[in-house]
């Protein structure tokens, strides 16, 4: 077994925390909209407390790993590495400037006792803000996970991860047009 076999299992197993991590996201959040007790939302925010860490170790082993490969190969200098850096950073100021902030005001809405979910808080959990930026952030991973497959230069890079935000979109548009509370 050489360093190369195992640094390319560390980032393959980077790229499953990471998906992980997200779909661990989706679901919860997809899940705590139709919560109808406060304990039903404690639930699914235990659930989806796991996905920060597991995702953020999935990216650092990712980034790590890919660098390592990356130098060894010489595929720094192709067009898809600055691409996926690009997506990465939108990915990261999604989770920062939009996600983390809502999740911490949901958690400070639910109330300490188990009482039905009250219109405060059912318009967070119902946030299409929120549920449309953790869609995006996973296509936009997908997007990614094809960039390191075909390698492609950076114009045709930009467009793939432009697709992949789109189908993010796409895929948002049932959480801005189901009613709060279905």
């Amino acid at each position: 077994m050489t360093l190369y076999v195992v640094v390319l299992y560390a980032h393959l197993l980077g790229a499953v925390a990471l998906f992980t991590g997200q779909g661990i996201e989706w679901a919860a959040s997809s899940l705590f909209r139709g919560a109808s007790s406060a304990e039903q939302v404690r639930a699914w925010l235990r659930v989806f407390r796991v996905s920060p860490p597991l995702s953020g170790i999935g990216i650092a082993v990712l980034l790590l790993s890919g660098g390592y490969l990356a130098s060894l190969s010489g595929t720094m200098k192709q067009g898809w590495i600055p691409a996926t850096l690009l997506a990465i950073g939108a990915a990261l100021l999604l989770g920062i400037v939009v996600i983390m902030p809502r999740m911490n005001k949901i958690r400070k809405a639910v109330p300490s006792l188990n009482e039905p979910v009250n219109a405060e808080l059912r318009s967070r959990l119902s946030d299409p803000v929120l549920l449309s930026a953790i869609r995006i952030r996973l296509l936009l991973a997908v997007g990614i996970l094809y960039l390191m497959a075909a390698k492609v230069p950076f114009t045709p890079s930009l467009v793939t991860l432009l697709i992949a935000l789109v189908i993010g979109l796409i895929s948002s548009a049932p959480v801005w047009r189901r009613p709060i509370g279905y």
